[in-house]
């Protein structure tokens, strides 16, 4: 009859067994005192790359990386129960590949001898992976800390995490007063409550960044001195925990000069329209005394010198008639050089018929002077008869004028083509020739400030002029208003 001690030593003795030799994790048995191999498992073959034979042939000291053998008989020299804690070792397989494992040890009595059990588990994959972490972090940590921005990071419920040296410079802070306070405290008085409802509204909304305000906020320096930074504000996740990060740029200094440009600009532009009035006061009250004064008086003039031919005693006279000539021909000249003056002075039709008619008339005559030039203007005729504002009227058809003649005389064009469209609301003005252009960048002439003349002008009305290259590789103007001014580039 079969001892019941011993049957039950046998089935415990199988279960060990099967658990041993069924494990997915690697295990061995090893000769306590030699170190060499007993057993092996399925598991660690195929992890190792030996066969059974040549495993059982091994000894630990096989599979361990050579400087870790030092490390290895310290182990051996320590009490079971703290050979037991899991330790990490460097291994080789059959191949040479190294592996990084985790080891636990337990004493057991194998075929009357005194061995040790070894369990592994195979950690290189993670350990490959917080290494790449630490590289991660480090190289983040690099970029965060070298940013001149002000990167702050809070946690879910606002306290600062991470300050870095760009935070420090931009706040006048320390990074260690920093961390745990509310981000409010970077904040005016006047902006935190609404500041502590944003970010919550973003952090429940879920998104991955955007603008913080409207692209400007307000921060505040340890001094209470207020900066404007752009910022942007982004969500993630930390170890299943919300976090978000802050990245500030003082453009304190940038904002402070943009404010006195745009204060500079309406100066200008003010002092233009002004400047533009006095033009058209000046040229009105000259235009009217060369019409009134000069032109009568040459009138004048010539009405005397024919009364002096007729009542010469001695009209047959051959010096006197070639002189009486030569003067009736002068004053004829300085007849049309005064209309001449009063045309470009003063456009024709402009106030009276408006823009169309007057462009019109303008091309015609320039037509007539330079006839190898083609010059064209193309109005559709629903515009023709329309008005706009009389001083949008009057800077349009001065951005022409100085378009057309820019043209005719320094881009050796052969053809100058006008185009006026537009609504009640809308004017654009286009000139366009097939001259040699003007290169990208080109410095304006010396003495020549005809293009931003234009600028200014326009400006001074509330339009833009474009200039760019034309549809014929040469130059064109394009003139826009509309008193809610939105730019498009083409007609």
């Amino acid at each position: 009859m079969e001892n019941p001690s011993d049957d039950a030593a046998q089935k415990l003795q199988l279960s060990y067994r099967l658990l041993f030799e069924r494990n997915p994790l690697p295990m061995w048995v090893y000769d306590a005192q030699t170190l060499g191999m007993l057993a092996v498992n399925d598991a660690a073959l195929a992890q190792y790359g030996y066969s059974k034979q040549e495993f059982v042939g091994l000894t630990l000291l096989d599979l361990l990386h050579a400087d870790d053998a030092a490390q290895l008989a310290q182990s051996l020299q320590l009490p079971l129960d703290q050979q037991s804690t899991p330790r990490r070792w460097r291994h080789r397989s059959r191949s040479g590949e190294l592996l990084e494992v985790e080891t636990v040890t337990e004493e057991l009595e194998f075929d009357g001898i005194h061995a040790h059990v070894m369990l592994v588990k195979d950690v290189t994959e993670q350990r490959r992976a917080e290494q790449r972490l630490r590289e991660e972090h480090a190289i983040l940590a690099a970029v965060i800390n070298a940013s001149n921005d002000a990167i702050v990071i809070v946690d879910g419920e606002g306290r600062i995490k991470m300050f870095n040296p760009g935070a420090e410079r931009v706040f006048r802070r320390t990074r260690s007063s920093m961390e745990g306070q509310a981000m409010e405290v970077l904040l005016p008085a006047r902006f935190r409550a609404a500041h502590r409802q944003h970010c919550q509204r973003f952090a429940a909304a879920g998104g991955a960044s955007r603008m913080m305000g409207l692209g400007l906020v307000k921060g505040l320096r340890s001094d209470d001195q207020e900066l404007d930074l752009e910022g942007v504000i982004s969500q993630v996740s930390v170890q299943q925990q919300p976090m978000l990060i802050a990245s500030l740029r003082d453009v304190t200094a940038r904002v402070r000069l943009d404010a006195e440009f745009a204060q500079s600009r309406a100066q200008l532009s003010k002092l233009t329209q002004k400047l533009m009035q006095q033009e058209k006061t000046l040229v009105k009250r000259l235009a009217q005394a060369l019409h009134d004064q000069l032109g009568q008086t040459m009138a004048a003039i010539r009405m005397v010198h024919e009364a002096t031919v007729a009542m010469q005693a001695d009209p047959t006279s051959a010096g006197m008639e070639r002189l009486q000539g030569q003067l009736g021909t002068l004053i004829d000249q300085a007849i049309r050089q005064v209309r001449q003056v009063l045309i470009d002075l003063r456009p024709p039709l402009l106030e009276e018929q408006g823009l169309a008619a007057a462009l019109d008339n303008e091309l015609r005559n320039r037509s007539l002077t330079l006839p190898q030039v083609d010059i064209v203007i193309e109005v559709p005729p629903q515009i023709a008869l329309l008005r706009w504002p009389s001083e949008v009227e009057y800077v349009a058809f001065m951005v022409a004028r100085e378009a057309v003649e820019n043209a005719l005389r320094h881009s050796r064009a052969g053809s100058v083509h006008v185009r006026l469209a537009g609504t009640p609301a809308l004017l654009q003005l286009e000139v366009a020739d097939n001259g040699v252009g003007i290169a990208a960048g080109a410095a304006p002439r010396a003495g020549h400030l005809g293009i931003l003349g234009m600028h200014e002008r326009s400006a001074a009305v509330g339009a833009k002029v474009m200039v760019d290259t034309g549809p014929d590789q040469g130059t064109r103007v394009t003139f826009r208003w509309e008193p809610a001014f939105h730019w498009e580039p083409t007609i």
